[in-house]
């Protein structure tokens, strides 16, 4: 049988108007403007106060070595330290001597491959551990609620920006949808690592605890069922249990499939949009921990398409980036190398090369 909802749920259900309100012809967009008006509310109290700070994984390898100096000195000898920029605040992971339980360290001198230089003193530590270094974004805790949206499915719920024209963990506010240039090594291929039941990452015989931290995002190598090698593993938990690594792993509503030990490699991704959207759910940004990427139909709702850009409100959306285009979660149907992207200069819905870096906001209900 069909399903009935009330009358007054269509009113949640209906077209949205385009935010557009010159007339240009009788009978346009903006004479007739059809569709239910754009309503927002901006929580601020509570769990929407304040800020959170939000460590998104930047580079990791283990090459990056610390000196005992004030500055501090992290020198990295594959010379990929160039990204880590003057002015960035950085997270170190896996280190056993520079980890300092969330201590932020601030860049004070940086765009140089083989050096960086931080504010916070440093303590001698050689290569050979696999440290992740994350970028700190102090993020804003306010939400904006859509209350044209459904309540019966969620209201759908977004975040709001980190400082002018930037979002996201990265110097510029800018992230890749997906680049495999971009994805360190955290464990080595090896005959030392399998796929058990309960989503379970298994690496046997070791304890590497220090290497994986809730929130990472994971892309394996080697696996033979393709679901087990899809980017976006997320870490869940790590433990070391009978003499074996567990990293427990959320594959959203995909279905891992267990494999035996094997020759298989394990990767951090880093400058990517998933992982944003992950640290941001570890830090329960805004006080909630289900936060996603918006897809490429909800995302074009939030264009008021009137000059001189299409824009979003400005009192909800305050300093929206409009010189790029925004990512959303959805592949472009003919080229699973591109995305889909919004581009709130024009007012529409574009696409890009996944592995460009661009702005991306987060959303959640719907």
């Amino acid at each position: 049988m069909p399903e009935f909802i009330n009358s007054a749920e269509f009113l949640y259900a209906n077209q949205l108007v385009t935010g557009q309100t010159t007339c240009y012809a009788i009978g346009d967009d903006g004479d007739k403007r059809k569709g239910s008006g754009k309503i927002y509310e901006v929580l601020t109290t509570g769990s929407q106060s304040s800020t959170v700070n939000v460590d998104s994984p930047h580079y990791a390898a283990a090459t990056i070595a610390f000196a005992a100096t004030t500055p501090g000195t992290i020198t990295d000898s594959a010379n990929l330290l160039a990204t880590v920029l003057t002015g960035d605040k950085i997270r170190i992971r896996g280190s056993a001597l520079n980890d300092n339980a969330g201590v932020e360290y601030n860049v004070s001198t940086g765009g140089v491959a083989g050096t960086i230089r931080t504010t916070e003193a440093t303590v001698a530590e050689l290569a050979g551990a696999y440290i992740t270094i994350c970028k700190r974004a102090t993020h804003s805790n306010n939400v904006v609620v859509d209350l044209r949206s459904n309540p019966r499915f969620g209201r759908r719920m977004w975040a709001r920006y980190v400082q002018t024209g930037k979002v996201g963990a990265a110097s510029n506010g800018k992230l890749n949808w997906y680049d495999a240039t971009k994805c360190y090594t955290l464990h080595p291929a090896n005959a030392d690592v399998g796929m058990v039941a309960g989503n379970i990452l298994r690496i046997v015989g070791l304890n590497e605890v220090s290497r994986f931290f809730a929130g990472a995002v994971l892309v394996c190598s080697g696996f033979a069922n393709a679901v087990n090698k899809l980017p976006g593993l997320i870490v869940k938990s790590v433990s070391f249990i009978g003499g074996n690594t567990d990293i427990v792993v959320d594959p959203s509503s995909q279905t891992l499939i267990p494999e035996a030990t094997g020759n298989f490699g394990i990767k951090i991704v880093c400058q990517n949009i998933f992982s944003y959207c992950a640290a941001a759910n570890v830090a329960l940004l805004g006080g909630y921990g289900d936060w996603r990427i918006p897809n490429g139909v909800e995302l074009p709702t939030l264009c008021d398409d009137e000059q001189p850009t299409g824009a979003p409100n400005a009192i909800a959306f305050p300093d929206w980036p409009i010189t790029d285009h925004l990512w959303v979660s959805t592949t472009w149907p003919t080229n699973n190398l591109l995305a889909y992207a919004v581009d709130f200069q024009y007012g529409f819905l574009y696409y890009d090369t996944k592995t460009v870096s661009c702005p991306v906001t987060l959303v959640r209900g719907g």
